[in-house]
């Protein structure tokens, strides 16, 4: 039988997130670099009913967004389109895109590469 190294391998639980919130985002950061995540950060984050961002950017990672509730206006090059639980869209990096919660919560799993700080 061959033994797995363990040690660079990390359980992460919910209710050891570092929190970042606002009054219509909860964002639940589960791995990212301060946990020894060089290549992706993964959040859980809520948002709430009427927000509206249409310019979400992120100049230095990409990101991949699965929706687990609530509906959203996605627009991307000026086309939009409703997305609700079970919809996953992947932006690379540099590319802007809105987003509009239209039914709220919207409960998503919110992945980047690379990791964030």
């Amino acid at each position: 039988m061959r033994r797995l190294r363990m040690s660079n391998i990390k359980v992460m639980h919910l209710d050891d997130a570092q929190i970042y919130e606002d009054s219509s985002v909860i964002s639940r950061r589960l791995v990212r670099r301060e946990h020894g995540s060089e290549n992706m950060s993964f959040n859980i984050s809520t948002l709430q009913e009427g927000y509206n961002d249409q310019n979400c950017v992120y100049p230095d990672h990409d990101e991949i967004v699965y929706i687990l509730s609530g509906k959203a206006e996605l627009t991307i090059d000026g086309e939009t389109q409703v997305i609700s639980k079970g919809s996953a869209f992947y932006i690379p990096r540099k590319n802007s895109y809105g987003y509009k919660v239209i039914e709220g919560p919207n409960d998503m799993v919110v992945v980047f590469t690379p990791a964030k700080v």
